[in-house]
């Protein structure tokens, strides 16, 4: 099914619960394509190809609010499920803050090419994602000159969507795109029984975005080769580097309480922030959805409503709250996006080995492991590997050590931004270099 018949069914369909009686209707219709090639250890260990599509409808009748979804898109179904739907939703309490956002909200849509649908992700035969995927496992392999590998596990991705979405009060727009990630992790004999893991992977919209297996699988194994004999070292504060691929698990536990949900219910640590600073002059990141080839890259939300560049956090201070449009209405705000576009962070002009460099007794973080954030009060434990630096250079490789705190103050001690944003996520986090924060592990 083409975008345009996908588009037409919406509209029908859009058409059917206004004349079933709803006040408004949002449809959305999606189509999406996935193959997959898991390699173990020398052989197919999983081959997945599935395509699923499926129309989500919301319904606003008489001051009440439903949803539902089904993948059934003929054309006599839907049109019954939708009556169905509209005489269900008459029975439900009145909610005066379930609208569709004002027709304004849909103006101002990005024109030009977005860079997301790369029609060669899907050119390739079928035959070559398993060979793909086992070039992986031999690049990490070429390197095992002592034999201490012992297991090997890759992947090879592709994907290919496309969503149209119809609200009755004035907006239609339709999206595709595609995406293509490689994987690897190796899995080595270390001390104790331990079996140390290394991962390595990259992708994106285009397979432009791909590296190639040789540089996936020695990245992999020599991370895996890196934690051999790693272990606590005393709790204390530390200086401390993370790097630019983990430090958006980081983050990502300060921008969820950025979320309209989270803020109506009182369950945010960020709740009165706003124009308040909440890190260092560091912390300084902006949201912009329309990124050319970003993992985050879209013309609208999930509502419609037009996306726009904002800033999230300038010079540490709180900008932006993510806010759909029924948490604005409840909050008394102006509805600003149900999702982040790419966050992208003003970046410094040191890499992370120069950061790290510059440690004289600290921690180079490259790996999250577990934990908690509570992200009411902002208090987090956060479990993680790396190294022990001392005067400069990697040392002991640490585990099952604990960087605990608060976020309202660790983002204050962000004293250096790296120059190497991490390019295969929405959040593009770059290195971070923290000052002096508690490191729990083997003792004070």
């Amino acid at each position: 099914m083409d975008t345009a018949k996908l588009l037409e069914l919406a509209r029908t369909a859009a058409a059917a619960a206004k004349g079933a009686g709803a006040s408004d209707a949002r449809i959305n219709v999606a189509r999406s394509r996935s193959v997959e090639v898991e390699w173990r250890d020398g052989k197919i260990d999983r081959l997945k190809e599935s395509t699923t599509q499926g129309l989500a409808f919301s319904l606003y009748v008489d001051g009440r609010y439903s949803s539902s979804s089904t993948s059934d898109l003929r054309p006599s179904s839907i049109d019954a499920f939708i009556r169905e739907s509209v005489a269900m939703t008459r029975y439900l309490a009145p909610d005066p803050h379930r609208k569709l956002p004002e027709p304004s909200r849909y103006e101002g849509l990005f024109q030009g090419d977005l860079g997301i649908d790369d029609p060669s992700v899907f050119s390739v035969e079928a035959n070559s994602r398993p060979r793909m995927a086992k070039e992986l496992e031999d690049a990490v392999r070429a390197h095992d000159s002592k034999g201490i590998v012992e297991s090997v596990t890759s992947s090879v991705s592709d994907n290919e969507w496309i969503s149209v979405l119809v609200n009755t009060n004035g907006f239609d727009g339709q999206e595709s795109g595609t995406s293509t990630f490689h994987s690897v992790e190796a899995a080595v004999r270390g001390e104790n029984q331990r079996r140390p893991i290394g991962d390595s992977y990259a992708g994106g919209p285009s397979r432009r975005d791909l590296r190639p297996a040789s540089e996936l699988g020695k990245d992999a194994f020599q991370r895996a080769c890196a934690q051999i004999g790693s272990k606590q070292i005393p709790t204390g504060k530390y200086d401390v580097v993370i790097e630019n691929r983990v430090a958006g698990s980081l983050s990502r536990h300060l921008l969820g309480a950025l979320g309209g949900g989270a803020l109506q219910q009182r369950r945010s640590f960020l709740e009165g922030k706003l124009g308040l600073p909440i890190g260092s002059k560091h912390l300084h990141i902006t949201s912009d959805p329309h990124l050319r080839g970003g993992l985050s890259t879209h013309v609208f939300d999930g509502e419609g409503m037009a996306t726009r560049v904002m800033p999230v956090f300038e010079d540490g201070v709180l900008r932006t709250y993510l806010l759909d449009t029924y948490y604005a209405s409840k909050l008394g705000m102006k509805p600003t996006s149900g999702s982040f576009g790419n966050l992208l962070w003003r970046t410094g002009k040191k890499d992370r080995t120069t950061l790290v460099s510059g440690l004289k007794n600290g921690l180079y973080i490259t790996s999250f492991v577990g934990g908690n954030s509570n992200s009411t009060t902002g208090d987090f434990s956060l479990g993680f590997k790396g190294f022990h630096v001392k005067d400069g250079k990697l040392g002991q490789p640490v585990s099952e050590m604990n960087l605990a705190g608060n976020h309202l103050e660790l983002w204050k001690s962000l004293a250096e931004i790296g120059s190497d944003p991490w390019p295969y996520a929405g959040n593009r986090s770059p290195s971070l270099l923290l000052r002096q924060v508690t490191c729990s592990g083997g003792g004070a």
